[in-house]
């Protein structure tokens, strides 16, 4: 595995997977070895193999939550939804308090429709780890959408000092902004005054 990581991080893609091949014909039983391959495949663009190992892995180690997450992840690039929300419920039984179960358990809950169910999952990253920016974006999303407006901007000014890439701050200032603007307009057709 060392070595196999070696050469990944090296670049040296075909050198990794022969060395991950070689080790797991001579330990199939070893889940790592697949976790570890699957992440070459999907480096390479190979969602389909990345699956397949990913499947195993979780066959060897179905105590392992993080395995689980990696498999969900895959099941969508696939439009498996079931199968990843059903791999994240899994994760999250396995650890309650697994930020990348809990959050992407809730994305997914949230591109379902299922914004309640998917503000409990980002309540719960941000009672776990405050400090992360991600939760809080997606919980003002959450807010927004169930019609909690000042909770929403209250999350997403949280969100923009938090977050450390200016990308990210960027995005939360423009989401406030497009907020205010759908405000205004509303406000607008309201009173029967044109859009300003």
């Amino acid at each position: 595995m060392e070595v196999a990581a070696q050469h990944m991080a090296a670049g040296r893609y075909p050198q990794a997977m022969a060395v991950l091949t070689q080790a797991l014909s001579r330990y199939p039983g070893n889940a790592e070895l697949f976790n570890m391959r699957a992440a070459l495949e999907l480096e390479q663009k190979d969602i389909k193999g990345a699956l397949a190992d990913m499947e195993q892995a979780v066959q060897l180690a179905p105590e392992n939550p993080l395995y689980r997450v990696s498999r969900a992840q895959l099941y969508l690039r696939f439009e498996r939804k079931e199968e990843a929300l059903q791999d994240l419920d899994a994760a999250v039984l396995l650890d309650p308090d697994l930020i990348p179960a809990r959050f992407n358990r809730g994305t997914l809950l949230a591109n379902l429709g299922k914004e309640k169910e998917a503000l409990a999952d980002f309540d719960h990253c941000i009672a776990v780890q405050p400090h992360l920016p991600a939760p809080w974006f997606n919980r003002g999303s959450m807010y927004w959408a169930l019609g909690e407006k000042e909770k929403a901007r209250e999350d997403i000014r949280h969100f923009i000092e938090l977050a450390q890439e200016p990308a990210w701050r960027k995005a939360g200032e423009d989401l406030l902004e497009a907020w205010d603007q759908a405000d205004r307009k509303q406000a607008a057709m309201g009173t029967g005054e044109g859009a300003p």
